[in-house]
């Protein structure tokens, strides 16, 4: 785990209730659902080089950035195309904190095979990519299942 915290390579998944979907309005009583929004806490992002340890890392974090990116976007076409009080919406948002927790742990777990060694946070934040593009497979299945019969669905990113 020191060579993570030497390189800058943590994830950071939201861990507060405000961050993970649920806002509340100053002149309102009610919450405000909202997706929930990945973010990586990777300071500096490393400039990518597949020929360096540094570097192959810095071209797993442009990756997963990306990555993190469409997902985001996923996440908030989905959201958008179901009512604000919709039972989807708070699911949605449960699954995705579950996921996010899941992928965090794949992922730890999958480098700690390596621990020690410099390919440890290669092998992490290359799995944060690749999980990422599965759970986007995931979520493009589930929008296209919830707009069938939809005469003009929203665009899926």
């Amino acid at each position: 785990m020191a060579i993570l915290a030497a390189l800058g390579c943590l994830v950071t998944v939201p861990a507060s209730a405000g961050a993970l979907g649920w806002h509340t309005k100053a002149d309102a009583s009610a919450p405000v659902l909202m997706p929930p929004v990945i973010t990586e806490d990777f300071k500096p992002i490393l400039p990518c080089n597949y020929n360096t340890t540094a570097g192959q890392i810095g071209c797993a974090e442009h990756a997963t950035l990306a990555a993190d990116k469409q997902l985001n976007a996923d996440v908030r076409v989905i959201f958008g195309f179901f009512r604000r009080d919709d039972a989807s919406l708070r699911d949605l948002i449960t699954a995705q904190k579950s996921w996010l927790t899941y992928r965090d742990a794949d992922c730890k777990s999958q480098s700690d095979i390596y621990q020690g060694g410099t390919e440890q946070p290669v092998v992490l934040v290359n799995c944060l990519a690749t999980d990422d593009r599965y759970r986007r497979q995931d979520l493009k299945s589930f929008f296209l299942l919830a707009t069938q019969g939809v005469a003009k669905p929203p665009k899926f990113p």
